[in-house]
């Protein structure tokens, strides 16, 4: 999915600038973590995720004012999952 048509359904529903409330953290099973999944709304009950993989995720949680669904898209090394 492009990043832009993400950004122009957050922002119809007036959640780009929202704090990101569901994600969470992947480990494995050494409790070693290896990135971030967050659960992105597309409106309609739809939504999909995306994953910051590790050591990424540690420096975009470290400010919890910054969890927002517009700087997580703004990162470079996101994964975007359907």
């Amino acid at each position: 999915m492009n990043i832009q048509i993400i950004l122009n359904n957050l922002n119809a529903q007036q959640l780009l600038d929202a704090k990101i409330k569901k994600y969470t953290l992947l480990t494995d099973e050494k409790m070693i973590e290896q990135g971030a999944l967050f659960f992105v709304p597309l409106g309609s009950n739809k939504e999909i995720k995306i994953v910051i993989p590790a050591p990424s995720h540690q420096h975009f949680l470290n400010d919890e004012s910054k969890i927002t669904y517009k700087n997580l898209l703004a990162q470079k090394e996101i994964i975007i999952l359907k």
